[in-house]
Formats: structure tokens, sequence, C-alpha cells
């Protein structure tokens, strides 16, 4: 990513808390399971009422999604609308 403030290697990017996930609000993915999990969280639009992560540039939905996958306690169909 051109003229990142992290120097532009997102895919390593770390911070408090494992690898940050929403760089727009600075969310990282253990704040973000810790939410799904404690919240019981599941669905897109959930997280991004309980956590804010996914409300700025939206590049991060992908990644959110897949921590509902995998952190869900719910097989219920992620929903990826804003």
């Amino acid at each position: 990513m051109l003229n990142c403030p992290r120097g532009g290697d997102c895919g390593s990017c770390m911070a408090l808390g494992g690898p940050v996930v929403c760089h727009c609000l600075g969310v990282t993915e253990e704040q973000l399971v810790s939410a799904v999990v404690s919240s019981e969280l599941r669905t897109l639009m959930e997280v991004r009422r309980q956590t804010g992560a996914g409300t700025g540039c939206n590049a991060c939905h992908r990644r959110i999604n897949l921590l509902l996958e995998s952190y869900s306690s719910s097989s219920a169909e992620i929903c990826s609308a804003r």
C-alpha cells in the first residue's frame, strides 16, 4: 500500500493484541475475536456496531468474515452487507 504509515507491509503489521485487522480504527484480531466470542456476534454488521471495525474503508470485511466463520458460535450464514 503506497504511503502506508506502517511501511506498507500489512501482512506482518503487528500491534498489541496481535495483527491489526481494521487499520482505519486500529482494531486488532484479538479484540475482534474477543468481541465475537463474548458478545456472540454472528454478522459483519454486529461486529461493526460492537467494535467499529469495518466502518472505514471496508478493506477488512473479508478478514472479519473469516474470523466470524472461525469463532462465531453459530453456523448461520455470514452477512457482508454494510
